[in-house]
């Protein structure tokens, strides 16, 4: 049955969004097949997304200073609609522990990947990651920490 009649997905089609806002995005680097990533410049807490070798697979690697024990995770929005993306796979695969007690950048890498279900292969369009900290001190409340928009495809 399905042959004839593939079930609708609940999610728009990605084809010829345009890009209203004349916002900046970022391509994601590129991690080899050995595991070797891009080398880039970084002066600030910033965050690099990594293309991880598969069609909407990604690893991430923050730069931060200053920052009490705890985790960060991501958020990824569509950039038109605002719409979350795979927020439950991306907040769960993309959480690292970090802390840094001084002001030297310090970089933290995510040893797994995760993936961003909608769209498809070759469907680029531009999102809005956002780095999230939860702090070991269950009375403090979860922030935003950084932003960036970068082009990525779904799985």
């Amino acid at each position: 049955m399905f042959a004839f009649f593939p079930p609708k997905s609940p999610y728009k089609a990605y084809t010829g969004i345009k890009n209203p806002k004349n916002a900046r995005f970022a391509m994601p680097l590129k991690i080899s097949a050995g595991g070797e990533k891009d080398l880039i410049e970084v002066n600030g807490q910033d965050i690099l997304l990594y293309d991880n070798l598969r069609p909407g697979t990604y690893k991430y690697d923050v730069f931060l200073n200053k920052i009490e024990k705890g985790k960060v995770y991501l958020k990824i929005f569509d950039f038109n609609t605002n719409r979350i993306l795979s927020a439950a796979e991306v907040k769960k695969k993309s959480q690292i522990d970090v802390f840094n007690s001084t002001n030297e950048l310090k970089e933290f890498n995510l040893d797994d990947d995760f993936i961003v279900e909608e769209g498809d292969w070759g469907d680029y369009y531009g999102s809005k990651v956002e780095v999230w900290f939860k702090p070991e001190d269950d009375t403090k409340p979860e922030r935003r920490i950084l932003s960036k928009n970068y082009v990525i495809q779904g799985s």
